[in-house]
């Protein structure tokens, strides 16, 4: 792969073999700059497919790359170093194209977009190419994606292939497959090896099209409801005690009691004596 070096005005072309390389200034970098710190960035190229991947914050067309996120790039796309160098990626002597074409793409901002909010349901959201905006839900335990008419979720891509990934679920856990597609299924930057389970915000990468995988949002426990206070008792309510004493009935006075009996005695005894008078005078006329 080709690339264009430039500091200070200076322009240094230079040319990388397949594989993984460190740019950096120590002596361990295949790609030495004294100016930078040893190991600074990592560049993976697989075929016609460059990845960079850095010890600190970077840039790539003035977009920042946080450290120790893998970054595809494009030929033509530049990246920032420290000390204003840059390093350009050459389009092919031979003006081909890449061979797995898609989009630079960086993790960080795809899964960071303002103003997203999160699904109840786990789900793909198309971020590039002609679907860009479609959101699929994953309800069922399997789900083909490609571009034939026989798929569950169908992309109109023509670098993707009529059968190319699977993802299959077992319960919150999903797993991605690559259903031996010829441009392969690649994940955060790196290409598939058969099967590999997927993380929240994950990107997938078919032919040119970019899929984020987003897990099912977990509702909270509603919490349990707090017993009500007791009311305050106001002036007017008397105190429990009080309450509960005026519930009952009112017992009567003894003194109210032995009164009522002595009269009803003393009545008695009153109607007894003029009886007596009436039946004396009755005999004696």
């Amino acid at each position: 792969m080709h690339f264009e070096f430039e500091h200070l005005g200076t322009t240094t072309p230079f040319e990388l073999a397949e594989g993984q390389h460190l740019l950096g200034g120590g002596p361990e970098d295949q790609v030495r700059l004294e100016a930078l710190p040893p190991g600074f960035l990592t560049l993976r190229i697989e075929g016609s497919r460059l990845t960079v991947e850095a010890a600190r914050t970077f840039t790539v067309n003035d977009v920042l790359v946080p450290p120790g996120v893998p970054r595809l790039v494009l030929p033509g796309e530049v990246v920032g170093l420290p000390e204003e160098m840059r390093l350009k990626v050459l389009q092919p002597p031979d003006g081909g194209t890449r061979g797995v074409g898609t989009v630079a793409v960086l993790k960080h901002l795809l899964t960071e977009q303002a103003g997203e909010l999160p699904s109840r349901a786990p789900t793909l959201t198309c971020l590039t190419g002609l679907d860009v905006g479609r959101t699929f839900p994953l309800a069922e335990a399997k789900t083909d994606i490609g571009r034939g008419t026989q798929v569950d979720f169908r992309l109109r891509d023509r670098a993707v292939s009529r059968s190319h990934a699977r993802i299959l679920r077992e319960g919150s856990a999903f797993t991605l497959v690559d259903l031996d597609s010829p441009n392969g299924v690649y994940l955060n930057g790196r290409r598939l090896q058969a099967t590999a389970p997927l993380a929240e915000g994950d990107v997938i990468e078919l032919g040119k099209t970019l899929l984020r995988f987003q897990a099912a949002v977990e509702e909270p426990a509603a919490p349990a409801p707090e017993p009500a206070a007791p009311a305050a008792p106001s002036e007017s309510t008397p105190p429990p005690s009080e309450a509960q004493d005026a519930a009952l009935p009112s017992p009567v006075e003894p003194a109210r009691v032995k009164s009522r009996a002595e009269g009803w005695f003393i009545g008695l005894g009153v109607a007894t004596a003029l009886g007596g008078v009436l039946i004396t005078y009755a005999l004696l006329s």
